[in-house]
């Protein structure tokens, strides 16, 4: 007995292969029908058809009666029409064709059906009171009603820039002091000093709103697709104590991810760690905004978020490896149980089970060699997910990851067949050169070769590229003329991230973090290729330029082009030109052949991989002993945005951090450049004073690197805003000393750092109590003739302090006092110091008017480097000489700065 796509028993069995193709395409044609019929109605919702919406009871009625009629189809004869005829290329074989007019009223009612199923969902509800949605302010009501929720934490907390977003699921409500029982989810922004887990209880204050729409998105409806009808502003979190509501899932999950997440957070220096938290486990927050802009612009997001086309790479990488090591058939199983340990790595949330369903049916087909197969699955699922969820339909992530797949399927196979086409014919046109022995074939032509996992990496890269770049045009609104290449020339990497760092991470979160810490040297060297490639490609003048005009029926006309070139065999024809190409270039470098065929038998006796693994050891050799001390005193002042960040090397090695600016993340990516990158420790960590842009950034520095000391005033001990601070100072068990006038540090190699201020508490009581500034530690670093003032927020009372004290305060290098404001740098105490070198660690475009204009009147004459100007400042010495380097790349001013420190040479000297 046959069953058709209802689950019921056909009367007239058909032979194999001849109706059992039509049958499957049928499950095509309906798929595709009930997408249309949702679609649809989404048209007509727009319209008001549906109001508030309708039952769920309609479109169950029309699936009852789809049943019915595919029933009644495969029970009834049938005409046979001509066939349609079906890409052969893609896997699928001819059909033969039928008509049959049951068929016809199963296609009518699908379509009927998803329209219903739209009306059933409509993007916006009519909430009732026992909706969360309900309890929204309406637009005449008063802003200072307060709503007071219960419920847990429903999603995994995003954190940036000190601040983090939950996703509430609500299951009660009180409101002008009457509680009621609601159902509904809440999104929420709230800072990050306490760190919420996936299903813990919260009571949360503040006033429910309805979700904007900004110009060019519609957050609305973004939040609407994932149940969330409502915001809360203002909010004030309380945690409940009461079981976790999480599940046992839900917190076996995100407990894997928080883990994972720390974990490479303290092997990997920053922006790697933030780059492979995003690509392993899906969690974006920590990757710099600067840096995923720079993605965005060449049109390689797609590797570091967790979406249709990542998915489609670790898929392809994966089943690459499996082939390799277990043949086509042995690594099915292998495949689909890695790609189901990345999504339980990734946090399996609806998109990525949506995305990793369409690269198992990838795998199954390509394995299996049932292409069709797969393009029929494919449909099958997303009318599944969209029958739970029609809106589903518009989700972005959703669309990408279906035609990812889809560019897989039908792509895939041409791509593979036309490179190994193209490449057989380089191996033989090599072999009548003389570069490689005839009867041989060098390891990169044998199959299961390392070779086919890069061939694999950028093939599918290649084919998931072409299909979703429309719409990443369409939605973004931009065209990265780049794109392409940047995304060939980063491809070759990620299998290496992927794999390695998906085991690094398996091998850590058991407990062998220092094995993994090996492991991760490999992803290492990919993170760092690819952000390599992506800043080359973003500094490239016009590599992306903004499409506005780029709509809806331009995407539909450029998926039709595609689907017509490939159609023609375009591809083929691109790769015979490249062929001829390579055949030219061949033929102008005639002789030689004895050396060439030479070189053909070393890579013959030689495994592609012991290249490879030899290039990567070394590689790594080299750049750790580039990266040892070199018996210099380096300064860098980080650019942290409106705050201080300063950290010095000494000649021997040691590290000190001092402040840390007011983001922890932004702070990370800075030390990432400039400590090695396998380096995770940090002698002293020292906070000048409470402020939170410079001590905020230091919050989250015991979960990165271990930490030998902490100084700081006794002001910042006892402060309410260093709470936070001291909390997971404490719990890393790093011990917190005081620091104040007269204590130093002695940094060995004749390196030494003294605190000129402040003095102890009962020597200020001229100052207010609650003037942090007052108490800032101000610091002199001292090695050989080379000596830097680094003040704090010090203002001028503290300077005339110590001016009436008779302090050393000469200096080569000032870091001016609170930013450059008017309250600090008096004109006496910058003649005091007599600097050099001022530099002013500001914000760009900040809100203060930092620095301010007198201050740099009193500096004119002087070398004066800003962070909001010049980036990064970099000033090293040897105690004798002064060198200066500025991220900005300003040649005039280095110029310049060779004269000075001739001069200050010469002072020296």
């Amino acid at each position: 007995m046959e069953y058709d796509t209802c689950g019921t028993v056909s009367r007239n069995p058909v032979p194999v292969g001849s109706a059992t193709k039509p049958n499957r395409m049928k499950l095509l044609y309906l798929a595709i029908a009930y997408l249309l019929g949702v679609a649809a109605g989404q048209i007509l919702w727009k319209q008001g058809w549906f109001g508030c919406g309708i039952g769920d009871h309609f479109w169950i009625a029309s699936l009852v009666l789809v049943c019915g009629c595919l029933w009644m189809d495969a029970n009834s004869d049938r005409r046979t029409v001509e066939p349609m005829h079906w890409l052969a290329s893609a896997g699928f074989s001819q059909p033969r064709g039928t008509f049959s007019a049951w068929f016809t009223c199963a296609i009518v009612l699908t379509g009927i059906c998803g329209f219903l199923r739209l009306g059933s969902h409509t993007p916006q509800p009519c909430p009732g009171p026992s909706d969360l949605a309900y309890y929204n302010l309406g637009s005449g009501e008063s802003i200072s009603r307060v709503t007071v929720a219960d419920g847990y934490v429903a999603s995994y907390p995003t954190l940036a820039d000190g601040r983090q977003w939950l996703d509430i699921s609500v299951e009660s409500v009180e409101v002008d002091g009457h509680r009621k029982k609601v159902k509904g989810r809440l999104r929420l922004q709230t800072t990050a000093d306490y760190r919420f887990r996936f299903g813990e209880g919260v009571r949360v204050k503040g006033q429910l709103m309805e979700p904007p729409v900004f110009e060019g998105f519609d957050y609305r409806a973004y939040l609407a697709r994932k149940q969330i009808h409502s915001l809360m502003v203002r909010p004030h979190v309380e945690i409940r104590k009461r079981p976790n509501r999480g599940g046992l899932r839900g917190q076996f999950v995100f407990g894997i991810r928080s883990r994972g997440d720390r974990m490479l957070n303290r092997l990997l220096t920053e922006p790697y760690a933030g780059l492979a938290s995003g690509m392993l486990l899906g969690i974006e927050a920590g990757i710099p905004e600067e840096l995923y802009e720079k993605f965005n612009l060449t049109g390689t997001s797609h590797v570091i978020v967790i979406s249709g086309s990542n998915v489609a790479l670790v898929t392809g990488a994966m089943m690459g490896v499996g082939i390799w090591l277990f043949g086509r058939r042995g690594a099915l199983w292998p495949t689909l149980g890695g790609l189901a340990l990345y999504t339980l790595l990734v946090g399996a949330d609806a998109a990525v089970m949506r995305a990793a369903l369409m690269g198992g049916l990838f795998v199954i087909a390509t394995v299996l060699g049932r292409q069709g197969t797969a393009l029929v699955s494919l449909a099958a699922a997303c009318w599944l997910m969209t029958l739970l969820n029609p809106l589903m339909l518009w989700d972005v992530g959703f669309q990408l990851s279906s035609a990812a797949t889809v560019g897989l399927i039908l792509m895939g196979p041409a791509l593979l067949e036309s490179f190994k086409a193209f490449w057989n014919k380089v191996g033989r046109g090599l072999r009548r050169r003389g570069a490689i022995p005839e009867g041989s074939k060098s390891d990169f032509l044998r199959p299961n070769s390392v070779g086919d996992l890069l061939r694999d990496a950028l093939l599918t890269t290649v084919a998931a590229s072409i299909a979703t770049y429309p719409l990443i045009v369409f939605y973004f609104g931009r065209l990265s003329l780049i794109s392409l290449l940047s995304n060939l020339l980063i491809a070759p990497a990620q299998p290496g991230i992927l794999i390695f760092g998906g085991l690094a991470l398996v091998v850590g979160l058991s407990g062998l973090e220092q094995l993994a810490r090996l492991l991760l040297f490999i992803p290492y060297a990919g993170l760092w290729w690819t952000t390599t490639v992506v800043n080359w490609s973003a500094s490239i003048r016009g590599a992306s330029v903004e499409v506005d005009w780029f709509g809806g029926g331009a995407a539909a006309f450029t998926y039709a082009g595609i689907l017509g070139l490939y159609w023609r065999k375009a591809i083929s024809g691109y790769v015979r030109m490249l062929w001829r190409r390579t055949v030219r270039t061949f033929a102008r470098h005639r002789g030689g052949v004895s050396t060439r065929r030479q070189m053909g038998d070393i890579l013959v006796a030689t495994p592609t991989w012991m290249f490879g693994a030899f290039s990567v050891v070394a590689g790594m050799l080299w750049w750790m002993a580039m990266t040892q001390p070199d018996g210099q005193l380096h300064v860098h002042f980080l650019d942290v945005g409106q705050g201080d960040g300063i950290f010095i090397q000494t000649p021997s090695g040691r590290q000190l951090l001092i402040d840390g600016g007011d983001d922890s993340q932004r702070l990370f990516a800075e030390l990432g450049e400039v400590m090695p990158f396998w380096d995770r420790e940090i002698d002293y960590a020292i906070v000048t004073h409470p402020d939170w842009d410079h001590v905020g950034g230091q919050t989250d520095l015991p979960e990165r690197f271990r930490i030998g000391h902490a100084l700081i005033s006794e002001n910042t001990r006892g402060h309410e805003d260093s709470k936070s601070w001291l909390a997971a100072f404490h719990e890393a068990e790093v011990p917190v000393e005081g620091l104040q006038q007269g204590g130093w540090l002695d940094l060995g190699d004749g390196v030494a750092l003294w605190a000129l201020w402040p003095p102890p508490e009962e020597a200020l009581h001229n100052f207010e109590e609650h003037d942090k500034n007052e108490r800032s530690l101000i610091l002199k670093l001292v090695y050989g003739e080379f000596t830097v003032l680094l003040t704090g927020d010090a203002g001028q009372p503290s300077e005339e302090r110590l001016l009436r004290g008779g302090r050393p305060l000469a200096a080569h290098v000032l870091k001016v006092g609170h930013h450059g404001s008017e309250h600090s740098s008096g004109k006496g105490f910058v003649e005091a110091v007599g600097p050099s070198v001022a530099v002013i660690q500001v914000g760009a475009e900040n809100r203060y008017g930092h620095p301010d204009r007198e201050v740099l009147e009193i500096l004119d004459g002087r070398l004066v480097l800003r962070n909001d100007l010049e980036g990064r400042i970099h000033i090293w010495s040897d105690g004798k000489l002064m060198w200066i380097w500025t991220e900005s790349g300003a040649v005039g001013d280095l110029i310049e700065l060779s004269g000075a420190a001739t001069t200050v040479q010469k002072e020296w000297d």
